[in-house]
């Protein structure tokens, strides 16, 4: 599949909380900080695959349901581009049609016939658009595959869930934002390419996080609303910072 640069731009972007972040003084770096990665962690939550939609509350990024879902999703992803044969049979059409489109009955009835995994893999990238979803096609419009090339190339896309989900929970792990992530999102972790850094600007700090895999097309929709309630609730905490330096200075608080 291929992979997608997400970016978010996380600054405490409106003026309550950056005047909130200034008055913070020298915990504004810690503020952003973990602020932002709350954020990663929860674009993480909210980036397919997951098996019900997931809520604002709890830290976990992703539960074994989500995985189930994921490789379900991969095998009828591919199961929509081909007509499943038992390899006696594509033999059969292989020396009869050698590679062209089966013809029977006067009838096209499949593409050809596809038995090794790599040319699944060439078919399955063709048929996906730019939102990584794979269109389905009619019975002609498939190639026949053995039901061995099938199962072997599913469970070669199938070791790869979970990688759209890791870009920002390495990222939200770069921030030190604490919660869980589950093993099949870890593995991932070691090799995809998502990022969380702090930027010291004039205005104060910001913060970006970053990621790179396919299927995070899905992901752009949540994102403004992730924002707004993640920039509600860090309001929220950075009143109760500055409410809780004034009660422990003795000041009187109302």
């Amino acid at each position: 599949m291929p992979s997608k640069d997400f970016n978010i731009d996380y600054s405490l972007f409106e003026k309550r909380a950056k005047a909130l972040a200034r008055k913070l003084g020298e915990d504004e770096r810690e503020f952003v900080k973990q602020q932002t990665g709350i954020l990663a962690r929860e674009v993480a939550k909210f980036t397919p695959p997951f098996d019900t939609f997931p809520s604002y509350k709890g830290t976990a990024i992703g539960k074994k349901a989500d995985e189930t879902q994921g490789k379900w999703a991969v095998y009828m992803d591919i199961k929509w581009i081909c007509t499943i044969k038992p390899a006696d049979v594509i033999a059969k059409a292989k020396r009869s049609w050698s590679g062209s489109p089966i013809i029977y009955g006067g009838k096209t009835i499949s593409k050809g016939v596809i038995d090794d995994v790599g040319s699944l893999r060439a078919w399955h990238n063709a048929n996906q658009g730019p939102n990584n979803r794979t269109k389905a096609l009619k019975g002609p419009m498939r190639y026949w595959v053995s039901d061995t090339v099938f199962a072997a190339y599913v469970k070669e896309e199938q070791k790869k869930v979970g990688i759209a989900k890791a870009a920002f929970a390495k990222a939200s792990v770069a921030l030190g934002a604490k919660g869980a992530v589950p093993a099949w999102v870890r593995k991932h972790m070691g090799t995809v390419s998502g990022s969380g850094v702090l930027i010291k600007e004039s205005k104060g700090t910001k913060g970006i996080i970053a990621g790179q895999a396919g299927g995070l097309f899905h992901t752009n929709r949540h994102v403004p609303g992730l924002m707004k309630n993640r920039l509600i609730k860090a309001v929220k905490r950075g009143e109760f910072l500055i409410r809780q330096a004034a009660k422990d200075a003795n000041f009187k608080v109302v």
